[in-house]
């Protein structure tokens, strides 16, 4: 975010660094929206509560290392989910004020395009329990559409299957299949991509 932000040749950046740790709550869905958050180390999990326009409640995203949540702020008076940390979290945090002076002046192609998109994945829901394939083809399509490059993932297995929506032996039975094709390795407490190749394969059902 430094480099993004020009920092040492005169630049503005808006980010603080805030600790949070493990269970933590970050915002709270329908509460003012007043900051963005980066996440500089850790894991963050997004849930949403039942509504009619939204369909069924609870966990609805999980966002890793590099990602934001909060954006809200750019669009919206109120957050659409509540975020809490899975992990102590490193967040770099960012003002309403502060994110509308780094993203530039409205109109820009920039911000346009940022905001289309947050408002698209407004429509966002939580992943059915019916959707289409496999118990294994779902979490390998998760673990390569999601799912962080480069390190463990540490997550509950009943957040994932939240996430998935499925019940947590089912979730847990892909895993060993998708671990004894070779495409992750997996213990009781972490998930890694160790062949994308593989895993891209168990994704398409085949």
């Amino acid at each position: 975010m430094g480099r993004a932000s020009g920092v040492g040749t005169g630049g503005f950046c808006p980010f603080v660094d805030r600790e949070r740790k493990a269970g933590e709550l970050i915002y709270v869905e329908g509460e003012p929206a007043q900051h963005a958050w980066f996440i500089k180390r850790g894991t963050v999990v997004l849930s949403r509560e039942r509504g009619e326009d939204e369909g069924e409640g609870g966990v609805r995203a999980v966002r890793f290392t590099g990602s934001f949540v909060g954006l809200e702020v750019l669009i919206s008076d109120s957050y659409h989910d509540s975020a809490r940390a899975v992990t102590d979290v490193t967040l770099c945090g960012a003002t309403r004020e502060g994110m509308d002076q780094w993203v530039g002046p409205d109109g820009s192609p920039a911000r346009t395009a940022l905001e289309l998109t947050l408002r698209a994945s407004q429509a966002d829901r939580r992943r059915s329990a019916q959707r289409d394939g496999t118990a294994v083809q779902r979490v390998a399509e998760w673990l390569r559409d999601e799912g962080p490059r480069g390190m463990a993932l540490t997550l509950p297995r009943q957040v994932i299957a939240d996430v998935l929506g499925m019940r947590p032996e089912t979730l847990s039975r892909a895993i060993a299949d998708l671990r004894k094709q070779g495409a992750i390795d997996a213990t009781r407490t972490s998930l890694e991509i160790v062949d994308e190749e593989l895993l891209e394969v168990a994704a398409r059902g085949h």
